[in-house]
C-alpha cells in the first residue's frame, strides 16, 4: 500500500511513544496481520498512518477486555472484507461486551465484600479506641 504525499505518517519509534506500545509489540502485531496496512519504506522501515493508529486503539482496547490475538485477527480480517462481514463482527463485538458486562458483575460483587471488610474493620478500630 502507498501512503499519499499529504497523509501524516509515523515512525515505530513515534507510534510507540504515542500509543504507549513497546516497538517489539508494534513489530509483533505487524507480522500476526494485525495492521495489514502498514507499509515499508525503502529502507524497509514500518511507515504507520493515522488509520494504522485507529486500529492500534481497537486492538488495545479489545486486548485488555481479554479478547485473545486469534480473535481479534479475524475481526481485522473480516473488517478488510467488506460489509458481508458485518453480522459476524457485530456478534463477535456482542459476545466481547457480554464478557466485559459478566466481568463488571464480578468485580462488584469482590468490591462489595472488600467495602463490608472495610466497613467492618473500621467499626472494630473505633471500638477499640473507646475501650477503657
Amino acid at each position: 500500500m502507498k501512503v499519499t504525499q499529504k497523509e501524516k505518517t509515523f515512525t515505530i519509534g513515534k507510534v510507540a511513544q504515542i500509543k504507549a506500545i513497546s516497538t517489539y509489540t508494534l513489530r509483533y502485531y505487524d507480522d500476526q496481520g494485525l495492521l495489514p496496512k502498514v507499509f515499508r519504506d525503502k529502507n524497509g522501515n514500518r511507515i504507520f498512518t493515522e488509520e494504522d493508529l485507529q486500529w492500534l486503539d481497537m486492538i488495545k482496547c479489545l486486548k485488555n477486555t481479554g479478547m485473545p490475538l486469534e480473535q481479534i485477527k479475524t475481526f481485522v480480517d473480516a473488517t478488510y472484507q467488506g460489509n458481508q462481514t458485518l453480522p459476524a463482527r457485530i456478534s463477535l463485538l456482542n459476545q466481547q461486551a457480554q464478557k466485559i458486562k459478566d466481568n463488571i458483575e464480578e468485580q462488584q460483587t469482590y468490591l462489595d465484600k472488600i467495602n463490608q471488610k472495610i466497613k467492618t474493620l473500621n467499626n472494630e478500630n473505633a471500638n477499640s479506641l473507646q475501650a477503657p
